[in-house]
Order: structure tokens, then sequence, then C-alpha cells
């Protein structure tokens, strides 16, 4: 199959797994059933398969009928056989708020549909759907009905339709992005950074953009692609091109070389090598794979004699380079970076664990706690950032603020979901306040207010997408703070409370001014409420800017203008729309492994 015949292919594929035949609902959403007993509350739902992209979300109404912040997504889970509907599942723990009432929301394809049915919470073990379904909640009857305008998020999106624009972005998103892999006359496997071939030459297989971009496709392959026979092949071809790399011969002469040729020959020209973040990134996506891989019952032979063997080259190398000064993922400087030992520690716990499952000697587990060690001497208290690098080398040496949205992706990429160094954490989000206010007056696109703040890779950058004079904002630099900002809304539902200490006062500030160092929100709290509100609002703003500088037809660039705002750089760049589209997802409450 031609590679733009896949992608169209991709995009309205419905997956067909499993061999339940049902009897299925003629609305496009619809409760199957539901339970809700000590605290739990969990069940299952009808989606029709309108596209292959889509959102669905269950959202309720605590025991004092307060409808603010109580959500949680629904995830695919398998196809109904014979049928144009699937099952998707949703769990939750509700917190001593309590529940009243429930519904259903499913976005697809812009439109937004809902199941309403005056369905309300129970505590018997389980209750099926109808339009008149009600009972009692520890003797109280609670029979308020809702409806989809009744209850509409009081998550103020920056406009009406953002959240639809959001959702039609990340459709454009997986579009291009697949049209960026496996590209016709290119070896099987290549990724192409951009499809752009001069001013700039990006037509090249980085490690890193390649192992972000795959780190999208098996989330979907661990997702809503479970068992689809297409990704998979999409996947294994990245294995084997990988594997490929990994003997072929380097300028570096090791596993740090940064990007390959369409034909998976190595680049011999003069470049920024070694770029060790890249193993890493690798390690991290392919570990989801094989365990996404075997849990669908493939075989796992291929695993252990072909996957793993890439996956344990990668982590061994890990072992030996980490303290050793590299090029960082802008491939401007050679020093010690805070991005690079983020990913490094979080290949290594996983491989810790995914070598205890399968068997395979190691001290990833020791390495990763000495690499903790060191990452947290990147705090700096004095200017109150996390510095982006230590132990300069060589490179741009005009980065003298320690200003580096590098640090931010390092809490997306480098998060082990441990809270070290998480979206959530005091330090991320002071040093997220300060990038940002760098960015506020720098650029004169951003004194339009009426949407989030347009930044870059840095403030002292001097690329701008073709050669040097001044930096740009860049597409995947701006995504993130959506991601961020929606990704610690989550940490600090799952905690159930927010935490104020000093260094994390003036983020809070922006949201709530009588934030105060020491203050503790409970989940229930109305304080609680109006900073998870705020900081989703000013994640909306962030996509509204994006919606702002994209292409009439949603492609992304690397880059947009610092004062026209029109996209520059590299055209198409795999590595935008795929943080695009793990944004997305976190703004959906399923935000990627």
């Amino acid at each position: 199959m031609h590679p733009k015949n896949l992608v169209s292919w991709l995009v309205s594929l419905a997956i067909i797994v499993g061999s339940v035949i049902a009897a299925v609902p003629t609305s496009p959403v619809k409760l199957n059933y539901y339970t809700y007993q000590n605290s739990v509350f969990s069940g299952q739902i009808y989606v029709q398969n309108i596209a292959y992209t889509k959102v669905v979300t269950v959202i309720w109404a605590d025991a004092s009928n307060n409808w603010s912040g109580y959500s949680t997504p629904a995830s695919f889970y398998q196809s109904i056989s014979g049928t144009s509907y699937e099952y998707w599942n949703f769990t939750t723990t509700i917190g001593s708020s309590g529940i009243s009432q429930f519904y259903i929301q499913y976005q697809v394809n812009g439109n937004t549909y809902y199941d309403n049915n005056t369905v309300t919470a129970t505590t018997s073990s389980s209750s099926s759907s109808s339009s008149t379904t009600k009972a009692s909640t520890t003797g109280t009857t609670a029979t308020t009905t809702t409806s989809a305008s009744t209850t509409a998020s009081t998550t103020a999106a920056a406009s009406t339709g953002i959240a639809s624009w959001v959702n039609n972005e990340a459709s454009i998103s997986y579009n291009i992005m697949y049209g960026n892999i496996d590209i016709a006359g290119t070896a099987p496997g290549f990724i192409a950074a951009s499809p752009s071939t001069s001013s700039p030459d990006y037509y090249y297989a980085w490690v890193r953009d390649s192992a972000l971009t795959m780190h999208v496709v098996v989330n979907q392959f661990n997702t809503t692609g479970a068992k689809n026979s297409t990704i998979s092949k999409i996947i294994t071809d990245y294995v084997t091109f990988q594997a490929n790399t990994q003997t072929e011969s380097t300028p570096c002469n090791c596993l740090g070389e940064p990007k390959f040729n369409p034909d998976g020959s190595a680049y011999t020209g003069a470049w920024g090598r070694p770029q060790n973040d890249g193993p890493a990134e690798r390690a991290i996506t392919l570990i989801k794979f094989a365990d996404s891989w075997i849990g669908q019952g493939n075989n796992a032979t291929y695993i252990s004699n072909t996957v793993n063997t890439v996956i344990f080259k990668d982590l061994n190398y890990i072992t030996t380079v980490w303290s050793n000064t590299c090029f960082d993922l802008w491939e401007e400087v050679n020093a010690l970076h805070f991005f690079t030992l983020m990913v490094q520690r979080r290949a290594l716990l996983a491989g810790a664990e995914y070598a205890a499952r399968v068997g395979y000697s190691n001290n990833y587990s020791t390495v990763a706690a000495s690499i903790a060690t060191k990452i947290d001497t990147f705090w700096s208290s004095s200017s109150g950032i996390i510095q982006t690098a230590q132990n300069y080398v060589s490179g741009v040496s005009y980065k003298s603020s320690g200003l580096d949205v590098a640090v931010l992706l390092a809490a997306i990429h480098g998060g082990n979901g441990d809270g070290f160094y998480t979206s959530s954490s005091d330090k991320i989000l002071a040093t997220s306040l300060k990038i940002k206010s760098s960015f506020a007056s720098l650029y004169g696109i951003n004194s339009n207010t009426s949407v989030g703040t347009a930044i870059g890779r840095y403030p002292e950058d001097q690329y701008n997408g073709v050669g040097t004079s001044q930096g740009n904002p860049w597409f995947l630099s701006t995504v993130l703070y959506a991601e961020l900002y929606y990704r610690a809304i989550l940490e600090w539902k799952a905690a159930g409370k927010i935490t104020v200490t000093s260094i994390s006062q003036p983020f809070f500030a922006q949201f709530y001014s009588s934030a105060a160092s020491g203050d503790v929100y409970t989940s229930t709290s109305t304080q609680f409420s109006t900073i998870t509100t705020g900081v989703a609002n000013a994640a909306d703003l962030v996509f509204a800017r994006v919606q702002k500088h994209a292409n009439t037809d949603g492609a992304l660039s690397e880059e947009f203008d610092r004062t026209s705002g029109f996209e520059t750089g590299a055209v198409k760049l795999t590595w935008s729309h795929a943080a695009f589209i793990t944004a997305a997802l976190a703004r959906s409450g399923t935000p990627s492994f």
C-alpha cells in the first residue's frame, strides 16, 4: 500500500479485535453498565467508531451537585465484532466529595455527542443503562437530571471552538506524522524529521525525533490501535531500521550518533556528536512496545531475539556514558544536560523492571540512582530555576540565562510518574514560569495577550529556521506548555491535593492570588477548583496560540516568525505534530506513556 493511501486508511480505520457479539445502540455513545462500590466508580461504554481519533470522557457531579473538575477518561477495550461499535472502559476512585450523577461525552471529527440519560450513581454492584435509571446513595435518593447544555465543563476554552479545533488538528497531525514515516524510496522504518530537503535540509532520521515520534505510534498500539497489523508493521519496520543503525559504522563509533540517511546509512558530515539522549528515548519506546506486543498475544520470540537486542544495547550504553558530556537535544552545546540525564534515568528505571521480567542481569537501578543524585544538582536556588546544563565543553556560549524549554521537555519525556521532576513538581513549575516570562516581551507577536505566550527554545536563541539572526517561537516549545499544564492537573487530581511551597508559590499566584507557601488545597476545596480551572484555561490559550499560527491546512512547521507569526523553518516537522498529539492526549485526560 502506498504510504499516502496508508495514512488515509489509518485515520479512518476501525480496529476489529475479539469475538464479542452484542446488540449495539443506535446513538454514537451509550452507557453499557457501571458500578460504584467502595468509592470505585467504573463501567463500560458503547462507542461508535466514527473516526480513528476520538476522546471519551465520563464527567460527574459530587454529592453537592458540583460539576467542577470531576472527570475521568475512558479508554478503548475492544471492538464489537460485526458492528461499527467498540467497548470503552473507565475506572476511577471517587474521593470524599462523593458522586451524585454523571454523563458521558464523546468527541470525534469536531463533533461532541453525549449520553446523559438521567443516569445517577449508585452504591449497588451494577446497573444497566436506561433513560430512567435512578438509584440511592447511602440512603439519599439522587434524582437530579442533567443535560449537555447545563453541564458544560467549567474549564473554559480559549474560544467556544477550541476543543473541536484541538481534536481536528490532532487528526491532521496523525495524518502528517504518518506521512513522514516509510516514505517511498527510503529504507523501511525511515522517519523523516521533515520532508524539507533544502533551507533547511531535514530529510534524515534523527534517533531522537524518530524515537519520540514512534512513542506516539506505540502509544496507539498500546491503546486504541491494539492488535492493529498496520500499526505493528510500522513499528517493526522502525525496529529493523534502528537495529541496523546500531551496527552501522558511524563517525562517533558509538550509539550516540545523531542521524542517519534515508537509506539507513550513517550521516558522515560534520555534526554535534555524540548525542546520548537518543538511545534512552529509543529504549523507553521499545520497552513499552515489547510489553504491548507480548500482552496482545503476539510471538514472544520476536521480542527476545530482535527487540531485546536493541533495548539492552541502548541501556548498557547509557550505563557507561551517562556521566560524560555530550551534545544537547538542540545539537548546539557539548556539556552535561538535565534533559539527557532525565531520559537516561527513566530508561534505566524502565529497563530494570523490564530486565527483571525477562531475566536479564543488570545494574540499571544502581546507575539510575546515581543519575538522580546528579540531576538534583541542576537546581539553582539563587536563580530559582533548573539550569539546563553543567560542565560546558564547547558549542554556543551565549546561553547566559540558563533558561531552556529542554528542562520542561525533560519533565514530559523523562518523567517517570514518581514525582521526580514531573510536570507538577515545584521546581519544574517555577522554571516554567521563569521561561514563559522571559519570552512574553521578547517576541512582537506576544503583544497579543488574547492567546497564550509563544515560546522559543531559550531566550538567547539565534537560529531562525534557516540560518542565524534572531530565534523564533517553536511549535513544539509552545504546545509543550499545554501538555505540561494538563499533565500537572492530572497529577494534582491523582494526589487529591495541591501543595504550595516557597518555590512554587509564584506559579500558583498566577491563578489564585492568595496562594501562600505551606498551603495545601484538597481536591474538594474551592482553591483546588480555582487553580485547576485557571491552569486548564491557560493551557487552552496555548492551543489557541498554536491555532493562530498553524498553516491553513493544519501543517505545523518547526518555527513561526517572532514578528509576523507566519511559519518558517522546516515544513511539516514530524516532532511538531507528535508534540501536538501528546498535548491533545493530555488535554483529553489520557496522556501518552
